[in-house]
This record gives C-alpha cells, sequence and structure tokens, in this order.
C-alpha cells in the first residue's frame, strides 16, 4: 500500500490501523520560502520535497480556479505598512485595509462593509463574482507528489464564511445578520451558494484525489442552528458531487469545534482537519471519536502549541505519545499538527514527529 493509497482508504475504513503521520506544511513551508527562512539546506525545496525530508506523506493543496469580478473595477495601493484594496461599484466604493502584523504578514484591520449602508455594492461584487477553472499546474503537481501522497483540491469557502471573512467580520457581522440586514445577506449567500455548487462540481471531476472545503469552523462562532441553517445543505450539496466522482470531503476547522462534529458527520463530510484537545481546541481524537462516531475520519491529534518553545521539550513529546495512543487501531484517524504546522514551529520538534510516530 502506497502513502497515497493509505490516505484515501481512511476515508472509507479501510485504512491500516498503525498511526500515520500526515502534517499539513502548507502555511508553514509558504511563509518560509517566501522569506527566505526555510532550514539551512532547504531553501528551494517545494512542498512535496520538504514532506519527504521529513519522512513524512505529502498534503499538497491545489485551488484549481480563480475567481473575477467581471464589471468591478478594484485598485490596490500598497505601502511599507499598509495595503488598501478598493472595490468600485455602481453602489459606493468598499474598501479593504490591511496593516503589516509582527509576523511580516498582512492583518486585515478594516473590513470592507461597515454598516448596512454597503450591502448594496457588497451585493454588486457578490452579483459580479464569476469562478473560472485554471488547472495548468495539476499535472506537474501530480508528477512531483507521485504515490507519496494526496493532492487536495480546495473549493471556496462556504458562504456564510466566506461573507463574514470577506466583507464582514466576525463582531459587526454577527450583528448585521441578526438584524435589518438579514434579508439582504442572505440573498448575497443564495447567489454565492449556487456559484460554489457549480463550481465544485467542475472541480469534483478533476484529477485530484479529495476535495477541502477551506471554512476553518470555530464553534464560538458557528453554534449548532447556525451551523443547520448555514452550512449542512451546502455541505450535503458539496459531499454528493464529490462522491460522484469518488472522492471524499474533508472541511478545516479552528478553535472549538465539539458542537459541531456530529453534525459535519449528519451532513455527509467524510473528514476533519484540525481536531485538537485544550487550549487549542476542544475535543481530542478520544474525544471526537465519541462525538462524531465511527464514520467521520478525524485527522490531527498533536495541538500546534506543543510544536513552539512555549513547552518543554517533555511536554511536547507526552502530547505527541497521547496523540499517537489515541490513534492507534483506528483506521479512519490520520495524525497531523492540529490544524497546521505553525510558522514558528520549532524545526527540531518537528522533525523528530515521524520519528516518534
Amino acid at each position: 500500500m502506497t502513502l497515497r493509497s493509505d490516505i484515501l482508504a481512511r476515508f472509507t475504513g479501510a485504512g491500516g490501523s498503525a498511526p500515520l503521520f500526515l502534517p499539513d506544511l502548507t502555511l508553514w513551508h509558504k511563509w518560509h520560502r517566501e522569506r527566505g527562512t526555510l532550514p539551512a539546506g532547504w531553501h528551494d525545496f517545494t512542498l512535496p520535497q520538504a514532506a519527504r525530508h521529513l519522512n513524512a506523506a505529502i498534503w499538497a493543496v491545489a485551488r484549481p480556479w480563480q475567481a473575477t469580478t467581471p464589471g468591478i473595477t478594484s485598485r490596490s495601493e500598497e505601502s511599507a505598512d499598509e495595503r488598501i484594496i478598493r472595490h468600485e461599484t455602481p453602489f459606493g466604493t468598499l474598501t479593504t485595509r490591511f496593516t503589516r502584523g509582527p509576523d511580516g504578514d498582512w492583518w486585515l484591520t478594516e473590513y470592507p462593509v461597515k454598516s448596512g449602508d454597503d450591502l448594496a455594492a457588497a451585493r454588486a461584487l457578490v452579483d459580479a463574482r464569476t469562478y473560472k477553472l485554471d488547472t495548468s499546474d495539476l499535472a506537474e503537481l501530480r508528477k512531483a507528489v507521485g504515490e507519496d501522497g494526496v493532492i487536495a483540491l480546495e473549493l471556496p469557502m462556504r458562504p456564510y464564511s466566506d461573507v463574514l471573512h470577506a466583507f464582514l467580520g466576525w463582531s459587526e457581522g454577527l450583528m448585521l445578520f441578526a438584524g435589518d440586514g438579514r434579508p439582504a445577506l442572505l440573498e448575497m449567500l443564495a447567489i454565492l451558494e449556487e456559484k460554489a455548487q457549480t463550481l465544485t462540481e467542475q472541480v469534483a471531476a478533476l484529477a485530484g484525489d479529495l476535495l477541502l472545503a477551506p471554512d476553518n469552523l470555530d464553534g464560538q462562532y458557528i453554534s449548532p442552528k447556525i451551523f443547520r441553517d448555514q452550512f449542512a445543505g451546502s455541505y450535503r450539496r458539496t459531499a454528493e458531487s464529490a462522491h460522484r466522482y469518488g472522492k471524499p470531503l474533508v472541511v478545516h476547522v479552528g478553535g472549538p469545534i465539539r458542537r459541531v462534529l456530529p453534525l459535519l458527520a449528519e451532513a455527509g463530510v467524510d473528514g476533519v482537519e484540525g481536531i485538537a484537545g485544550p487550549p487549542q481546541s476542544d475535543a481530542s481524537l478520544a474525544e471526537a471519536r465519541q462525538l462524531a462516531g465511527p464514520g467521520l475520519t478525524l485527522w490531527g491529534g498533536i495541538p500546534q502549541d506543543l510544536l513552539q518553545d512555549i513547552h518543554a521539550q517533555d511536554v511536547f513529546e507526552a502530547g505527541v505519545a497521547e496523540a499517537i495512543r489515541q490513534a492507534n487501531g483506528d483506521n479512519r484517524m490520520i495524525l497531523g499538527v492540529a490544524d497546521r504546522v505553525p510558522v514558528d514551529a520549532e524545526f527540531a520538534r518537528l522533525q523528530a514527529i515521524p520519528g516518534l510516530v
């Protein structure tokens, strides 16, 4: 059995029972490669090369589509410390502002929708959004990954997550949903849902191994009621498209997720990335299995802060050992750093995990 076939078999219950380590290096690799700070001797490594040198399976994410907004004029201004994007619509200009964070990345500090007065302009952006397939890199990625891992075809966020992440923010945005802006926002969600589902059917037909919903679900903001109202039907439709082409659907989560795990299983989702106990999340692998039932593939178990120097080495090793113990014998579990390998991970600890497994 190759690593690729073992990973995929764990989404059907036919995987091996021995622990399998699959790190999501996406964030870590991109951040360090852009800054030239990958470990010595790794400076030119692609993500598949980095995973192989860790003696780990490969998780390669491809976004085989582009989103555009024909008819909307968008302008970007950038200085050393600030980036401003302005979208000019027939109903006004929406402004998004980013500032340079201490980690060198851009942090979103001003959402484009500030009040209900901006919803007409936001609706114009949603109406204009167009998805177009771009598969130019897929064949080369398949060649690079081979049988040593899987290619995840990334989808757009669920509309509810998309609108709050990109347009509203999670504080003022939730207030708009609860107030006078709700009818307009629900119309926007319905439009985005149909566009995303049309794209999903096209993506599911491509030569990848599984579909990834990058929704970063967080139970602090997504109550069971919100999940049932805004996510369950969307996941069910997406899973049906994925399954028609023999692909599992994986959902990325972050933060507390105990209350939504059973609901994800009910909605036909095949796997969840980002399982971790406190303080990062609120369910260990064993607890998540009890909550989700036997049919959901669970990926994670190692909280990302264990790879940081805020914890002693023996605490790190004990945490990894406990995750291994909980995963052992469960052929629907995949060990990983939940929810992704952080950019400030101690490299020696990252290197040590495959040997500990």
